[in-house]
């Protein structure tokens, strides 16, 4: 292990970053041996697209630290690339579930001299394969020079899920602004496109709600832990300028209890269960509960411009309805015998809301198993077991998974156990959403991908990114990459580099391994 571990460090220092360390690791991808020099003053980038989207993404990455982290360079001579030129063939900036994102790119040399080709059909496609660009430039810390040492590279790219997504909880605790705008950052580095925002739960309203301004009065930890409108709004259009869809969820009617706080006669009133506050529901049985529930999304429905919203549907702890003695009054008088059909019909109510306001559900899979009738336009997430996502496809619905993936757990995978809690993301690199389910074609085709999940009950924005990074980028691997690239082994050496790579972007990810990983400014910082 030690003899493992010191190799790793020797070739470090003398290579400076390893090109064949790629993440996620591509569809495709050849590569030999020759060096292409880059000068920092003078390489540029020029794209056929006149995409204002794109642009910024180009400038990010030619002036902002991400091809070339550490500043002030030399160049090292000999056979030089001097140029990326970047072709894409729509200016559409539309970012929906399904966007291409494939991208075929070439770097070699001709007659002396180095060129490289980046194509692809959609400016997300072409973000994805600068992005696999940036990963081959090599920086050797002892001249001081970056280079492709890889060179003739071809890669033929496109990702195996069209959701990859990670999930933040900004209810458990707050998260900061810079927390979340750093989070989309790092999602792009490794190719998510997804950033799954459960916005509230019980614990606390952090949302401004223009027709009810006491849910987050009353519910938010504070009045100034507060996100408004036009936050929300920068969030959805820093993400998309990175290639990253915004799904918010508004968890119901479980975990409701922040909304109550606000306005009392929404959420169930059930003292046996009120010691947990996550027990607490909405009141089905009462119009304000879905006058609020629709003010909500028809404000928000105008700042999330993603087609889908999650409505979340978890954990409802319906035996709080049959205690309070209003609720139990309104079954027996509406002929509803059951919690579960009292269940149903909340979701039969919500689902216009929704719809009307030009929206696809999404929820979690216990309203499936609870055996609730849903659209079949619903995406169903399963979190819980292992054959939970096989059902879901089986029964002619669209699936996505995070079993497996939460972030939050020592064992992600009950009854698999590892040493140290960083190196969980073994687990869930070899948690394949469907190698092991059986699935036929067309099941297949029905599951869309999944999800990493980083519930906060232990997690603000202090030591969010090291508790995320560079585990999640295990997820971004598997929901990426070929089934058949499945060696968390082979892997290791790729994966200690871009935990090193995005920690000299900013983000604060922490070691799997021992390994020397300097930062810019390029002082040699053991981090």
């Amino acid at each position: 292990m030690h003899k493992q571990y010191i190799l790793l460090f020797t070739l470090t220092l003398l290579l400076g970053v390893n090109s064949l360390t790629v993440w996620p690791a591509p569809a495709s991808i050849t590569q030999g041996v020759n060096v292409l020099s880059l000068d920092q003053s003078s390489f540029t980038i020029d794209t056929n697209s006149s995409s204002s989207v794109f642009a910024a993404a180009i400038d990010r990455y030619l002036t902002g630290g991400l091809i070339f982290p550490f500043p002030n360079s030399e160049f090292q001579g000999g056979e030089e690339l001097a140029h990326l030129y970047i072709g894409v063939g729509s200016e559409s900036e539309d970012l929906q579930l399904f966007v291409d994102e494939s991208y075929n790119l070439e770097v070699g040399s001709k007659n002396g001299e180095g060129y490289a080709n980046l194509t692809a059909a959609t400016i997300y496609g072409a973000m994805r394969g600068l992005e696999t660009f940036s990963q081959l430039v090599d920086y050797n810390y002892t001249s001081n020079t970056y280079a492709i040492n890889c060179s003739p590279t071809v890669v033929y790219d496109s990702p195996r899920f069209p959701w990859r997504g990670l999930l933040i909880d900004s209810s458990r605790h707050f998260l900061s602004p810079s927390t979340i705008y750093r989070t989309i950052d790092a999602l792009s580095y490794s190719k998510f496109n997804t950033l799954h925002w459960h916005i509230t739960d019980a614990e606390s309203f952090p949302l401004e709600i223009e027709s009810y301004p006491l849910l987050s009065q009353k519910g938010a930890w504070s009045p100034n832990f507060v996100y408004n409108q036009s936050f929300v709004q920068d969030v959805v259009s820093y993400a998309q300028q990175r290639g990253v869809r915004v799904l918010p969820e508004f968890d119901m009617p479980g975990h409701a209890y922040s909304w109550g706080l606000g306005y009392p006669n929404i959420t169930a009133s059930c003292p046996a269960y009120e010691a947990n506050i996550d027990n607490i529901p909405f009141n089905p049985t009462v119009q304000q509960t879905y006058d609020v529930i629709s003010g909500v999304v028809s404000q928000y429905s105008q700042v999330f411009t993603d087609n889908y919203w999650h409505i979340g549907g978890d954990e409802v702890i319906t035996g709080c309805w049959s205690l309070d003695p209003s609720i139990a009054s309104w079954m027996a008088s509406h002929n509803i015998k059951t919690t579960t059909q009292l269940l149903q019909y909340f979701e039969n109510n919500l689902e216009p809301i929704i719809t009307q306001n030009n929206r696809t559900s999404v929820c979690w899979e216990d309203l499936f198993d609870n055996g609730i009738t849903l659209p079949s336009s619903v995406i169903v997430e399963a979190w819980s077991k292992p054959d939970t996502l096989k059902q879901i496809v089986q029964a002619g619905l669209r699936g996505i998974t995070s079993y497996g993936y939460y972030l939050n757990n020592q064992s992600p995978l009950t009854g698999v156990y590892v040493g140290q809690w960083e190196n969980t993301w073994q687990t869930m690199y070899t948690n394949d959403p469907t190698s092991a389910l059986n699935l036929s074609p067309s099941e297949l085709q029905l599951v869309l991908g999944g999800e990493a999940a980083m519930w906060s009950e232990a997690v603000n924005s202090v030591n969010f990114d090291s508790r995320v990074w560079p585990r999640a980028c295990a997820v971004a691997e598997r929901l990426w990459s070929p089934e058949t690239v499945d060696s968390y082994q082979a892997a290791q050496p790729r994966l200690v580099e871009h935990r090193c790579r995005i920690a000299r972007r900013g983000i604060g990810a922490g070691p799997i391994v021992p390994d020397f990983c300097p930062l810019p400014p390029n002082d040699f910082s053991d981090k």
